[in-house]
C-alpha cells in the first residue's frame, strides 16, 4: 500500500514523491508495478497500434518451403498472387503520422513485449542516464555514481514509468471494446512517453541534485537507450537477458558476492537506514545535529522548503548551531533577504572565523556585493581570496567588487585567475566550477 501511495503522489508532488521513494521505495515492488501496468497498456494501446500500423512481412503471404515441393508453374502462380497481396497490403496500410515507417527504426508496438520496459530500464536506460549525469553535471565519475545511485535511480525510474503509463492503460481498457481512430491511440502513446520524460526530470533532479536544465538534457539525450534495448531484444532475444536477472537480484540483496562485489542495492539500503536513523534521532529534543543532517539531505535533493524547516528546528534547539546558521544564511541570500543572511553569517563568524575553509567570508562578501556595500564586500572577499587564492567563485566575486570600485586592472587579474583556476580544477569539480569561468569571461 505504501508503494501505491508513493505512485499516486507522483502526480501531485513529483519532487517530494521521488524524495520519499528514495527513502521508502523498493526496487522489486517498483518492478512489479511497472510489469502490472505494462500488461494492460500493451494489451490495449500497443496491440491496436500494432494492428493499425504494423509493416506487413513477405513471409506472411508466401512461404518458399510450402511451395518448393509442388509443380513449378503452380508455385510461380502462387508466388505472383502472394506478391500482389503483399504489395496491396503495403499500399493500403496506415502510415504513422509525420514520420511514417521510419518510426519503427526506433520504437516498436509489439503487443506481447510487456516485459521489455522493465528490462530496458534496468539494463539500458538507467546506466545511460547515470553516464549522462556524470558527463553533463560532472558531480562524480560514472563508476562511482553507478555503484552509489543505480538502485535508487532504477527504483525511481520504474515508478516514474508506472505512473506515466497508468492513466493511459486505464484509458486503453475503457476504449478496448470500441472503435477508436489509431491516430488517437498514437497520441496517447506519445503522451505516455512525454509524461514519463517529465517525471524523469524530477527524478534525476531529486536523486542527483542537478539543475532542471541538466536533468532535462539528460532525459532528452537518454531515450536512445530504449532503441538500443529494442534492437538487443530483437536480434539477441530477451531470454538471453533473463539469466542475468537472478544475478542482478543477488547483487542487489547480496551485500558481497565472493567477498569482492558489493551489492548494488547496498548504498540504497544504507541511505534509507541513515535517513530512518536521523528521523528517529530528531525525537531527542536536544539533538540539533540530526535536524542539520536531514536539512543537508533535503538541500542536496533541491527541496529547500523541507531543508529550511529542519535548519530552523536545529536553531530552535541551539540558536548558535553553526551549520544551520551557515546554510540558512546562504538560502536567505539566494532569496535576496540580505540582512537576515548577514545575521546568520555573523553567528557563524563569532564561533569560527575559518568555518568551511573560510567559505563563510566568501558568502559574507557576496552578500555585501548584492547589497552594493562595496567597502564591506571588498574587506570580506579580500580576506577570503588571501586564504583561498584558487577558488573560482571567490575570485569572480572579488573581481566584480574591484571592477565596481574602478580598479579595472586588478579586476581583470581576478577574472583571469578565476578562469585559470576553473580550467585546472580536478575533473570531478570542473563542471561545477565552469559557471564561474563563464561569468568571469563575460566580464573581460
Amino acid at each position: 500500500m505504501e508503494s501505491l501511495k508513493l505512485l499516486f503522489l507522483i502526480y501531485i508532488k513529483p519532487a517530494f514523491a521521488f524524495s520519499e521513494i528514495m527513502d521508502r521505495g523498493n526496487w522489486l515492488v517498483a518492478t512489479g508495478l511497472a510489469l502490472v501496468i505494462a500488461i494492460p497498456f500493451f494489451a490495449t494501446i500497443n496491440s491496436k497500434l500494432d494492428i493499425a500500423y504494423r509493416v506487413p512481412a513477405l513471409h506472411e503471404y508466401y512461404d518458399d518451403v510450402i511451395y518448393s515441393e509442388v509443380d513449378p508453374e503452380i508455385a510461380e502462380k502462387y508466388q505472383a498472387d502472394a506478391m500482389r497481396e503483399y504489395q496491396n497490403a503495403l499500399h493500403n496500410k496506415r502510415s504513422i503520422p509525420f514520420v511514417g515507417d521510419r518510426f519503427f527504426r526506433f520504437f516498436s508496438f509489439e503487443a506481447t513485449a510487456f516485459y521489455r520496459p522493465a528490462l530496458a530500464i534496468s539494463l539500458f536506460y538507467v546506466p545511460t542516464a547515470i553516464l549522462l549525469v556524470s558527463l553533463f553535471a560532472g558531480i562524480a565519475s560514472f563508476g562511482f555514481l553507478l555503484r552509489r545511485d543505480y538502485a535508487v535511480l532504477a527504483t525511481c525510474t520504474l515508478m516514474a514509468w508506472a505512473a506515466a503509463h497508468l492513466p493511459f492503460a486505464i484509458a486503453g481498457i475503457s476504449m478496448f471494446g470500441t472503435e477508436v481512430d489509431p491516430s488517437v491511440l498514437f497520441i496517447l502513446w506519445i503522451a505516455s512517453g512525454v509524461l514519463f520524460g517529465v517525471f524523469m526530470i524530477f527524478a534525476i533532479r531529486t536523486v542527483f541534485g542537478t539543475s532542471i536544465g541538466t536533468a532535462g538534457a539528460v532525459v532528452l539525450s537518454s531515450w536512445p537507450a530504449f532503441t538500443l534495448a529494442m534492437y538487443a531484444f530483437n536480434f539477441i532475444g530477451p531470454w538471453v537477458f533473463f539469466p542475468f536477472l537472478p544475478i542482478c537480484v543477488l547483487l542487489y540483496f547480496g551485500g558481497y558476492v565472493g567477498g569482492q562485489i558489493s551489492g548494488l542495492g547496498g548504498a540504497f539500503r544504507q541511505r534509507q537506514d541513515l535517513k530512518r536513523f536521523l528521523h528517529n534521532a530528531t525525537v531527542n529534543p536536544k539533538d540539533a545535529d540530526a535536524h542539520v543532517q536531514l536539512g543537508l539531505i533535503y538541500l542536496e535533493r533541491r527541496q529547500e522548503g523541507r531543508a529550511t524547516e529542519h535548519f530552523n528546528k536545529a536553531r530552535d534547539i541551539d540558536a548558535t548551531e553553526i551549520d544551520a546558521n551557515f546554510e540558512l544564511g546562504k538560502l536567505a541570500r539566494q532569496h535576496c533577504d540580505l540582512q537576515k543572511a548577514l545575521d546568520y553569517f555573523a553567528t557563524v563568524v563569532e564561533q569560527d572565523d575559518k568555518f568551511r575553509l573560510s567559505e563563510i567570508w566568501r558568502e559574507i562578501g557576496a552578500t555585501y556585493l548584492a547589497a552594493n556595500m562595496l567597502t564591506e564586500a571588498h574587506e570580506a572577499l579580500e580576506k577570503f581570496v588571501a586564504r583561498r587564492p584558487v577558488d573560482p567563485e571567490g575570485l569572480y566575486y572579488f573581481g566584480k567588487v574591484l571592477k565596481a570600485r574602478g580598479d579595472h586592472d586588478r579586476a581583470r587579474e581576478m577574472f583571469e585567475s578565476a578562469i585559470e583556476s576553473a580550467r585546472t580544477s580536478p575533473y570531478y569539480r570542473s563542471r561545477q566550477l565552469a559557471q564561474w569561468s563563464k561569468l568571469a569571461a563575460k566580464e573581460l
